[in-house]
């Protein structure tokens, strides 16, 4: 399966007047659907069958596995 890279995603809380993450993670499009911004540094490739069916965002909660090998984009992986 094809690779995408996926975001957290920044989004307007307009309740407490403030910015939180969100709980699901995003491709650059998934993020403006969203209506937020994507972190900068913050990009996983993951296998694209991780994404929600038909959406451009993982499962809410979702972790991604950064075992040694897998891309992490901004910034190196460190061994465990």
């Amino acid at each position: 399966m094809a690779k995408v890279t996926v975001y957290k995603v920044r989004l307007y809380d307009a309740v407490d007047a403030d910015s939180l993450i969100s709980n699901r993670m995003a491709t650059p499009k998934g993020a403006h659907m969203m209506g937020g911004n994507i972190v900068e540094g913050s990009g996983v490739d993951i296998d694209a069958s991780q994404l929600e069916p038909g959406a451009q965002w993982t499962q809410r909660g979702f972790i991604p596995n950064l075992r040694v090998g897998s891309q992490r984009k901004g910034r190196p992986l460190l061994e465990a």
